[in-house]
């Protein structure tokens, strides 16, 4: 009696352990880490221009194409060469990407994430206008790209010659800027959101939002013709992972949780957050893809600061192919 319920027992766990074998072989236990495939994109700072290659990376969206992104934080100026040297797979750069192109570079803007830089003129005391700069100091991040664009643009449109009447100065990220303006060392400086939010909380002013004049695309995805004919699907992934990032981050539904995120990522108060986060959505660009003209106008503008003696077409410069696939599959 006991030998034969014993008997029943061993088989029981026998069946068991044949059983929990069989599922591990139908069901192989993951390997993340072996699986993914790294990736290194590069991005000049850390700020809005980016936000959504961040989310997308901190929300696994990257994860789940398969891919574990590294961003690189470089300077504009390494970003794109490192990029077409190989030692970097993509970049967060939409405006430098392009200029970068014109100048000879094999490079392709993918995907643009900001319809329009959220760019902040922030000024000292006894500035209230923008022609009162003349004969002052401003700061850009570099000479090159967006933020350079919109002070020259910016200055012209106010009657006033850049290095001239206003001496415009390449002083780094916005934390050395931002440290400049507080030591005295320029009178005014350019900063993307929310970092031109934040230094108005200290006595500060925000002159002007320069992204409500000044409408060109500002960040997205960009990579070098080799990795576009060698890697297209890699590509796609990247693609389709930022562009469901940016579609999360604008839907109204997913508010709460946004701003939640942005509160941690940029380490703001709930006003402050409140503030950009109304600023942030209608910039940013769910679509991916934005009209001809107004890569025309970053084209002409390269053009007109000397950047390049032969404008290309924006197909040259562009390849909105994958962000179209991914809608053609409904890909969301």
């Amino acid at each position: 009696m006991w030998t034969a319920q014993k008997e029943r027992i061993s088989v029981s766990k026998f069946s068991l352990i044949f059983a929990v074998f069989a599922i591990s072989l139908a069901y192989p236990a993951p390997t993340i880490a072996q699986s993914l495939k790294e990736i290194r994109i590069g991005s000049s700072n850390i700020s809005v221009t980016n936000i959504c290659t961040y989310f997308a990376r901190d929300r696994k969206f990257f994860e789940k194409e398969g891919l574990d992104v590294k961003i690189i934080i470089v300077k504009t100026e390494a970003a794109l060469p490192a990029a077409v040297a190989g030692n970097l797979d993509f970049s967060t750069m939409s405006t430098s990407s392009i200029e970068g192109t014109l100048r000879g570079m094999p490079l392709r803007l993918l995907a643009v994430t900001n319809r329009h830089p959220l760019l902040g003129l922030v000024v000292r005391e006894g500035i209230r206008t923008v022609s009162d700069l003349k004969g002052k100091k401003l700061s850009v991040s570099s000479f090159g790209g967006a933020t350079y664009g919109a002070a020259l643009h910016l200055l012209k449109s106010h009657g006033l010659k850049p290095n001239e009447d206003v001496a415009i100065l390449a002083t780094g990220t916005n934390p050395a800027r931002i440290a400049a303006l507080k030591q005295g060392a320029i009178d005014a400086v350019l900063l993307s959101s929310p970092d031109d939010i934040r230094v108005a909380r200290e006595g500060f002013k925000i002159l002007v939002d320069v992204g409500n004049d000044y409408r060109l695309p500002w960040g997205g995805v960009s990579a070098t013709l080799s990795k576009i004919r060698e890697s297209p699907s890699e590509v796609k992934s990247v693609v389709r992972a930022v562009l469901r990032a940016t579609r999360f981050i604008t839907d109204p539904q997913n508010k709460i949780d946004v701003e939640n995120y942005i509160a941690r990522f940029f380490k703001l108060d709930k006003t402050s957050v409140e503030q950009f986060y109304q600023r942030l959505v209608p910039s940013l660009n769910p679509t991916g893809i934005v009209e001809k003209d107004k890569i025309q106008l970053v084209i002409d503008s390269a053009v007109e600061r000397g950047l390049t003696s032969k404008p290309l077409d924006p197909d040259r410069v562009v390849d909105f192919s994958f962000v179209k696939e991914v809608e053609t599959l409904g890909e969301r």
